[in-house]
């Protein structure tokens, strides 16, 4: 009898409730729909902006769909049972939820944009999108968060005072953040290098490709998988390599002709002059020197300093490995070999000792 009277009492409030949800529950489907018909239908140069718009402003969609009728069920809810707790709470709770799916829908639109290929966006470096994303969800954190401070009736004024001077606390406590932040910023703007190019740090002896830039350190992947976080304060003080930008890769050798070979030297150097003025491989717009430097202990000298015309690794050794090849032939045409390493021991045998009388004195041990 008493569940049969709690039925009617609150026939309309579920009633009320289960049509809320079923109007939830077929928006959210709607809204699927409509987003993947857009994407489905859009072409051109709208068509990536249109699909990004949509994946970063889904969920927050359903999250607001849902925040709302969560509000309503909870406005039937006090109509029915009229709790001054419950009312109080309504409408700031609908109000920094509001605030919270904007903060989620700007934060997705925000990582999504640079990997949008806007028409505009061609030619822009990928690290002023970078730059430009972390200061604009900083900025996006601050402004919600006053906001939703002052939706919640906080005194923003005197917490912004209180801030300043435990600002001026932390700061002198954490010197070291705050250099690191500089340190970033620095990068960005001076652009020593750039994500995906390999940097090595010589007082460091460190080296890697740079895979994020953070605004405490940088994250390189060495050539062995590893991981290195490096301090963003140390770009400012140390000196840093950027291989990739180098205009030419460097060949510099020694090649070792025989003493024996000395007559022969004039011919040998003015082939190995003309084979790397020739060479396609050489970059010619650099230094080129081919020339006999030094007596060696075992050999004569030959410096061989010249520039590959190329920036790869791998290309510069294949170039290098030719030239070096193509040298030892030079060499052989003109009589001339390789000079080895010779090691020359003397042995000198000590005579033993005579006596006076001629007669040799054994040395006892």
């Amino acid at each position: 009898m008493l569940h049969a009277k709690w039925l009617d009492s609150y026939q309309d409030l579920l009633t009320h409730v289960g049509i809320i949800a079923l109007v939830a529950a077929l928006l959210a489907v709607l809204i699927r729909l409509i987003g993947l018909r857009l994407i489905h239908k859009s072409t051109g140069r709208a068509g990536p902006f249109r699909e990004a718009l949509y994946r970063s402003a889904h969920s927050p969609l359903l999250a607001l769909i849902m925040l709302c009728a969560a509000y309503l069920i909870g406005r039937l809810i006090n109509g029915q049972i009229h709790t001054s707790v419950l009312s109080q709470v309504l409408d700031p709770s609908l109000h920094v939820g509001i605030l919270v799916v904007l903060a989620w829908a700007g934060w997705n639109l925000i990582e999504i944009y640079p990997l949008i290929r806007h028409p505009h966006g061609h030619g822009v470096d990928p690290m002023i999108y970078d730059l430009g994303g972390k200061v604009a969800r900083l900025g996006l954190l601050a402004i919600i968060g006053l906001m939703i401070l002052r939706t919640l009736h906080f005194p923003i004024d005197s917490l912004l005072t209180v801030g300043g001077v435990a600002g001026i606390a932390i700061g002198f406590a954490a010197q070291g953040l705050v250099s690191n932040l500089f340190g970033a910023v620095v990068i960005y703007l001076n652009q020593p290098f750039k994500i995906g190019e390999w940097i090595v740090l010589p007082s460091m002896n460190i080296s890697g490709t740079v895979e994020q830039i953070g605004w405490w350190s940088t994250r390189l992947r060495g050539f062995d998988t590893y991981p290195y976080y490096v301090p963003n304060h140390v770009f400012n003080t140390s000196v840093v390599e950027t291989p990739p930008r180098m205009q030419a890769r460097r060949i510099e050798q020694t090649l070792p002709v025989r003493y024996s070979d000395v007559e022969r030297l004039p011919a040998i150097l003015a082939e190995l002059r003309a084979y790397i003025g020739n060479h396609s491989g050489i970059d010619h717009s650099q230094s080129q020197m081919v020339y006999f430097t030094n007596y060696g202990t075992h050999s004569l000298d030959i410096l061989l300093y010249c520039f590959a015309a190329t920036v790869q690794w791998a290309e510069s050794l294949a170039i290098q490995e030719d030239v070096l090849l193509n040298a030892s032939r030079i060499i052989k045409r003109h009589g001339g070999q390789l000079a080895l390493p010779v090691t020359r021991v003397q042995m000198q045998m000590t005579p033993p000792e005579e006596g006076a009388d001629g007669q040799r004195v054994a040395t006892q041990a």
